[in-house]
């Protein structure tokens, strides 16, 4: 057994009021959460352990502490988070404000007080029916097959988060009432063909998360948390597949809605914010993988 000398310093004056020493004794504390414990345990605080940050400095810049507690050399920081709710709450709330605003307006716009001529009933059963399957699917994805590396995210992020799916995609569901100006009065593609390419883009995306969620879990197994590229089937050829076919599910959504203003604005912001986190994944992986079309972009 080795005793060792730890100075822990504040970055969150309110909850922890100041610097401390505490004896860590490598043979019981091997990892964060148990350092975590520790700490919490020398200042006498209640606080979840969720809403603590340890950081060491490197270079003039605070990093995480590794989970081995092997960065560490005679100081910590330790910060206070704030209020923390769970990534998977997260994403549930997020994905269901799209169902109940997209619900509301469809039966809204069956309504004789707000029923427009100007758009094709079946076109907006079609759109809606679309956004039903998309986000119902991504509930299903958030309980029973995404894994999360982290369990709790600040309790501020589930506002900013939700403005992306509550207001810029719940803006679609104007169009069912006739708002939103559309690029193209009919594009006169037949909706059997836009209801294939959905499905087959959806069932890629769903694939691509089940293959994420096995290659994850074989890595958990070997004891390994750091993602890897995978490099077999469509993952060999783009970098994040399952954006690929987000992507492509939303401009199939686009086209039958005949290029709706909201629906082409959802569509931009949310590729950008893709492109953005497939060439993040490129960067971390150190690859040149493409985004939506293999070998060009």
């Amino acid at each position: 057994m080795s005793l060792t000398e730890l100075t822990v310093k504040t970055r969150s004056r309110k909850s922890f009021s100041k610097d401390t020493t505490i004896s860590l004794d490598s043979s019981t504390t091997k990892t964060t959460d148990e350092l975590i414990k520790l700490i919490l345990l020398s200042y006498k605080s209640k606080l979840n352990k969720n809403r603590v940050r340890l950081t060491v400095s490197s270079n003039g810049k605070q990093i995480p502490v590794a989970d081995n507690l092997s960065n560490i050399e005679s100081e910590v920081f330790v910060k206070d988070l704030g209020p923390q709710i769970s990534w998977r709450l997260v994403f549930m709330i997020e994905y269901f404000g799209p169902i109940f605003i997209h619900t509301v307006l469809y039966h809204l716009s069956s309504l004789k007080q707000f029923n427009s001529t100007v758009v094709d009933p079946s076109l907006v059963k079609t759109v809606y029916l679309m956004h039903l399957v998309h986000y119902l699917k991504r509930e299903f994805e958030s309980v029973f097959v995404h894994s999360f590396s982290n369990s709790t995210m600040p309790l501020f992020n589930v506002f900013k988060n939700s403005f992306h799916y509550w207001i810029l995609n719940g803006l679609i569901g104007l169009g069912y009432l006739g708002y939103g100006f559309n690029f193209s009065n009919d594009l006169n593609i037949n909706l059997n063909i836009l209801w294939a390419l959905f499905i087959v883009f959806e069932s890629s995306n769903f694939m691509c998360h089940l293959k994420l969620r096995q290659i994850g879990d074989a890595l958990l197994k070997q004891g390994i948390k750091e993602r890897k590229p995978i490099n077999d089937g469509v993952f060999k050829y783009l970098v994040s597949p399952n954006y690929t076919f987000e992507v492509l599910s939303w401009v199939v959504v686009t086209l039958t809605f005949n290029f709706n203003f909201f629906a082409v604005i959802f569509l931009l912001v949310s590729t950008t914010q893709m492109y953005l986190w497939a060439m993040k994944k490129n960067k971390k992986y150190g690859t040149k993988k493409a985004f939506l079309i293999p070998y060009v972009f």
